[in-house]
């Protein structure tokens, strides 16, 4: 997948960005705000949608906050767009 101006899709959306396992399909995605209008779409499976839903402990949601960064800075959006 590519990515538009509005919500940038991964050129990999094959693994949640949470647990890193494979995915066949993608079962649902979130959204991570970047700046004023910047959004990045990321692929949840099955086991982590049920864990975000019911609220990740603190070290969980420290690790997918520094990914969802580093994807931040690899397509070039910053906090301070």
């Amino acid at each position: 997948m590519n990515h538009g101006p509005y919500f940038p899709y991964s050129s990999a959306m094959d693994a949640c960005i949470l647990c890193g396992a494979g995915l066949k399909s993608v079962p649902a995605l979130g959204m991570y705000l970047v700046g004023n209008r910047g959004a990045i779409q990321y692929p949840l499976c099955l086991k982590c949608i049920k864990a975000v839903q019911k609220g990740l402990p603190p070290h969980q949601l420290h690790t997918l906050n520094l990914k969802l960064e580093a994807r931040a800075a690899e397509l070039g959006l910053t906090q301070s767009h």
